[in-house]
């Protein structure tokens, strides 16, 4: 894996995928040539600190990688008037990504933005030829998104796939082996996995979703708990960023 270091990316597409939520392809061979699933990118935006994104995919022989947006505050307002072929400084890649060698089979649970990384796993692991499973859960049909063939959707709302959260469509599994469990999404869901994966004896990666500036571990703004080895200590402090954003579910404390 290549040093992280910043590049200039062009948009060479924009896709809105539902009325809140973006899909852009940026042109950084770079980042592209480097990246593995689970890993970042701190993109610009006009007047702002950079902000943080899961590799969506990438595409070593185009030399782009994609990302989702979700348009929540300032910031992502602001990234969503990007237009193609503009200029944006991206700084990448970050972080430490998903272990995809350890294990024959995986089970990727995602919800909200969540699902952009995994789709990258997903993709990865496919070409691999390990088995994989893939529950992604939304809080209804209009806010799904990057659904391929053979994923298991669940929705709160009923109206589309199995009805409940994430975990009513792990429950649906029936569990051969000892899949890994990659678990991307809102702190709760991801407990809750974590807890799910725990009940079945499965190993279980969670990828901590904080606030962000630097993205390479100076700011100390992404800090989170996992356990300590000092039988003196109950956790120490480290950084999503740099540690991370990938943890073991049973040393970090969410």
């Amino acid at each position: 894996m290549s040093n992280k270091q910043e590049y200039k990316a062009e948009i060479v597409s924009k896709d809105y995928l539902n009325e809140d939520t973006l899909f852009f392809e940026l042109k950084c061979p770079e980042i592209a040539d480097a990246a593995i699933p689970g890993q970042f990118v701190n993109i610009s935006c006009s007047k702002f600190l950079k902000r943080p994104f899961g590799i969506a995919s990438a595409n070593k022989e185009d030399g782009t990688i994609s990302i989702g947006v979700k348009i929540i505050g300032e910031g992502t307002k602001n990234l969503s008037e990007i237009e193609i072929g503009e200029i944006v400084d991206i700084l990448g890649p970050l972080g430490n990504g998903f272990d995809l060698d350890s294990f024959d089979s995986y089970i990727l649970a995602g919800g909200g933005t969540g699902v952009f990384p995994l789709n990258f796993a997903y993709d990865t692991l496919s070409l691999m030829g390990k088995n994989v499973t893939t529950v992604f859960g939304f809080r209804d049909r209009s806010q799904v998104i990057m659904e391929k063939e053979g994923h298991i959707i669940t929705t709160d709302a009923g109206d589309y796939g199995i009805k409940g959260n994430v975990l009513a469509g792990l429950d649906s599994l029936s569990i051969s082996g000892n899949p890994c469990i990659l678990v991307v999404g809102p702190t709760p869901m991801m407990k809750g996995v974590g807890e799910w994966a725990r009940s079945h004896s499965l190993k279980c990666f969670v990828s901590t979703e904080q606030h962000m500036a630097c993205g390479v571990g100076i700011c100390l703004v992404c800090v989170c708990k996992i356990r300590s080895e000092d039988p003196n200590e109950e956790y120490k402090h480290v950084r999503c960023c740099k540690d991370g954003p990938v943890f073991d579910y049973e040393e970090v404390i969410l």
